[in-house]
């Protein structure tokens, strides 16, 4: 499946300038103010966002604030007519992840999108009430330390990061123990079931879901 990418542009022209850039590339929904759009957000987030600054029921800096408020990991990117360096500067300021002037270049826009999915894909600060500190493998749940060891952490790190995706359990070997893991294959679920225990010991709702026959999952 195609990754989600919110829009909140109210040009009519600009908007089938993207429906046509992202075409069989990304499934897109469009809003042309920021009230759909967090009607919207309630449903399903999506896995990048794209606003513009000059909207009619409220700014696009209010938006990527409010955001940056319930989020710190969907990617945004702000597409202006708005291009001096104020503007530019503040939109970074507020949240956002890259900033880009109109009129654009669609091949530019869809490496800049491509660009941020990936570093996404790589980096989660935050996921709901968790937050990671990857200097010092730790893992929170409002603010409570997991008391991870370092192989917990680094498997609940990885299903962090690939939220909403099923993790083969041959990925997170290679991830965790490494491609010439020759262990016990149960140390997996054992592993996971520590992980369990201390979710639950902080008051964490068990986010890991058992796959059978595959791997886990933490869904979105």
């Amino acid at each position: 499946m195609n990754d989600l990418i919110y829009i909140i542009e109210d040009d009519e022209g600009v908007c089938d300038v993207y429906e046509s850039a992202f075409d069989g590339l990304y499934e897109t929904r469009i809003f042309s103010c920021g009230k759909d759009f967090f009607d919207a957000m309630k449903e399903k987030k999506p896995a990048l966002i794209i606003v513009d600054i000059m909207l009619p029921d409220m700014d696009g800096y209010t938006i990527i604030s409010n955001i940056r408020s319930r989020d710190e990991r969907i990617p945004v990117i702000v597409v202006s007519a708005k291009t001096d360096e104020m503007s530019f500067v503040k939109g970074l300021n507020k949240g956002a992840d890259d900033y880009m002037a109109k009129p654009f270049s669609i091949m530019e826009l869809l490496a800049r999108v491509r660009a941020c999915l990936r570093r996404a894909n790589l980096s989660v600060r935050a996921h709901g009430d968790f937050e990671i500190d990857r200097d010092n493998y730790r893992i929170f749940y409002k603010k409570q330390d997991l008391k991870l060891t370092l192989k917990e952490f680094r498997l609940l790190e990885y299903l962090l990061s690939a939220c909403g995706r099923t993790v083969p359990r041959e990925e997170l070997f290679n991830a965790v123990w490494g491609e010439n893991f020759m262990g016990e294959t149960r140390a997996l679920d054992m592993h996971i079931a520590e992980i369990r225990l201390k979710l639950s010991q902080c008051g964490a709702p068990n986010v890991i879901s058992t796959v059978r026959g595959v791997g886990y999952t933490v869904k979105e």
